[in-house]
């Protein structure tokens, strides 16, 4: 929580949306299927 504190939350952000723009285009471009999860369990 000290890092929070006194650094700034843009690394964390970027981060987030570089990973969620990477996750996005794997998905459309069909190496991930949104629905792998569905048949565990």
């Amino acid at each position: 929580m000290r890092f929070i504190t006194t650094k700034s939350f843009m690394p964390f952000v970027i981060y987030r949306i570089l990973l969620g723009i990477l996750i996005f285009a794997l998905v459309w471009s069909g190496a991930l299927s949104p629905h792998a999860g569905e048949s565990a369990g």
